[in-house]
């Protein structure tokens, strides 16, 4: 926990010194705290220090959360917080944070139907280049260039750390690219892709805050559908509030193999490298290996 005095100064920018504040506690990426004042509740939220080991998404990644917060807010009605102000200088402490407002709920039950409407509405934000937002992943003009070469750098991020070796990491490469032709252009879509509970704050079983959208990127719609996948929340009931179903032919059922494995393999680089599990980082090489094994 960070000293009173170090985020005094941090709030400072936000005219919010003098605040009292205490930890969230939840959450496993960033540092957040509650911060109460007289001008209302806030929350604090700081970036990894740069040591701990990161996927090659992760790097500077809350510096795109100002854009997509702004965007969003303007163009949808989803209930995403304001953020009242950023930090990215490491001058006051050598970690990116960001100050943002206070929703009120908690993370509970919600309706699917609810969340496929505030969905649409978010990927009806369209872009004209593909990628992760503001950060050091590369972007392009080209929805198939980037997904194999983000596909190739989350690879090579799991080979860098030892959860697979060069063997299993060319067995990947090889299942990708032989399956390549899955995989077309589409609208460059703003996607989530972290829509788990704790990212939902509910009250009486309404939503009332979408939180963290510090891993979104604009790319295609199924990416978002095969993440909700591995949350539940795919449900019939989440594409009637959609609005429109899935595609399910057989393309899109090996497109959604190929999506499905690029969330789940950062989980064995994540128990692995940071959280020091190599036999549940394994348990995750072994699950996408299955899943990729009937379009090997």
């Amino acid at each position: 926990m960070l000293d009173a005095q170090t985020i005094n100064r941090m709030l400072t920018g936000a005219g919010l010194a003098g605040s009292t504040f205490s930890p969230v506690g939840l959450g496993h990426y960033n540092d957040s705290y509650y911060i109460d004042s007289p001008k209302g509740k806030f929350i604090l939220r700081i970036a990894p220090a740069d040591d701990v080991p990161k996927l090659f998404y992760e790097v500077d990644m809350m510096r795109s959360e100002p854009a997509i917060h702004k965007i969003v807010r303007a163009k949808t009605n989803i209930p995403a917080p304001a953020i009242v102000h950023s930090d990215f200088s490491s001058k006051i402490i050598d970690r990116d944070f960001i100050v943002l407002e206070f929703l009120e709920g908690q993370p509970g039950y919600f309706s699917d139907e609810e969340l496929g409407r505030y969905v649409r509405q978010l990927h009806a934000i369209e872009s004209n280049t593909y990628g992760y937002p503001d950060r050091a992943a590369p972007t392009g003009k080209n929805w198939p260039t980037i997904f194999f070469k983000y596909a190739e750098l989350i690879f090579q991020d799991c080979l860098s750390c030892g959860i697979i070796d060069k063997a299993e990491y060319d067995w990947f490469l090889r299942v990708y690219k032989k399956n390549s032709g899955a995989v077309v252009d589409c609208p460059a879509s703003l996607l989530h892709l972290d829509l788990w509970s704790q990212n939902i704050l509910t009250r009486s079983s309404r939503i009332t805050g979408i939180l963290d959208f510090d891993r979104g990127l604009y790319g295609d719609v199924e990416l978002e559908f095969a993440v909700l996948d591995t949350y539940g929340s795919s449900t019939d009931e989440f594409f009637r509030g959609y609005g429109r179903p899935r595609p399910n032919d057989e393309q899109a059922r090996i497109r959604h193999r190929l999506y499905i494995v690029y969330e789940l393999i950062k989980y064995a680089f994540i128990r692995s490298a940071r959280n020091g599990s190599r036999s549940v980082g394994r348990s995750f090489v072994t699950k996408c290996r299955n899943i990729l094994s009937e379009i090997e």
